[in-house]
């Protein structure tokens, strides 16, 4: 019994401890998950909801939200009662309506977090996956947006810390897209540790064949 009530006590002061150096990686790998599984057909997990709830409910650090001043309690507090609205609707919806819903809101997500993921993903001296997605067009180029976003996330999943990678909503951020001429969601970019682009998929459906082929090749 005491077990049962100490461990969510345990859990906050764990997360508030390590929520300075790793806010945002925590809940992007906790929503990744969730997003994988979504998108395989697998019921929702309510813990994975209150895990994720609970790490949005840990301290950003004075240090970091002021440097990256998108993310403060107000937009914190978005996200939270975006999940929350989720969660409600969650009760009444098939899993392919959950995954759409809960795509958006990690696009949601990344966009509260685009400066702080744009200078990390710039930084990293591995080669880089970066996905064009997005929150607004037709049927049929959100549904591939989707589609791809999680396939991408699988594949990195299947050997973390192989590659890095940045899923941008290009409906709100559509500055890359425009330095790097490339105009249609979804699309990917391959990029060197220097930055330089090496490889570029436009609106293709077979994307994740084209990618696996292209750094297969890369590693040969």
């Amino acid at each position: 019994m005491l077990i049962k009530i100490t461990f969510p006590v345990i859990f906050l002061i764990f997360i508030t401890g390590i929520a300075n150096a790793q806010y945002f990686e925590l809940i992007e790998i906790e929503a990744e998950r969730v997003l994988i599984s979504l998108s395989e057909g697998d019921s929702l997990n309510p813990s994975n909801l209150i895990t994720l709830i609970n790490l949005l409910s840990s301290e950003i650090d004075d240090k970091v939200s002021k440097s990256y001043t998108d993310f403060n309690p107000r937009s914190i507090d978005s996200l939270r009662n975006h999940l929350t609205e989720f969660e409600s609707e969650l009760k009444s919806i098939p899993t392919d309506s959950a995954f759409v819903l809960f795509n958006a809101w990690y696009l949601h997500l990344q966009n509260i977090f685009y400066n702080y993921s744009k200078q990390k993903f710039f930084s990293s001296p591995k080669i880089k996956i970066l996905l064009f997605s997005t929150s607004m067009s037709c049927y049929c180029t959100m549904k591939m947006s989707r589609n791809q976003t999680a396939e991408l996330l699988k594949f990195i999943s299947e050997d973390p810390g192989k590659y890095d990678y940045w899923v941008i909503d290009s409906y709100w951020h559509n500055d890359l897209q425009i330095k790097y001429e490339t105009l249609f969601a979804p699309s990917v970019l391959v990029l060197d540790g220097n930055n330089q682009v090496l490889y570029k998929i436009e609106y293709e459906e077979k994307m994740l064949t084209q990618l696996t082929d292209y750094l297969d090749n890369v590693k040969n």
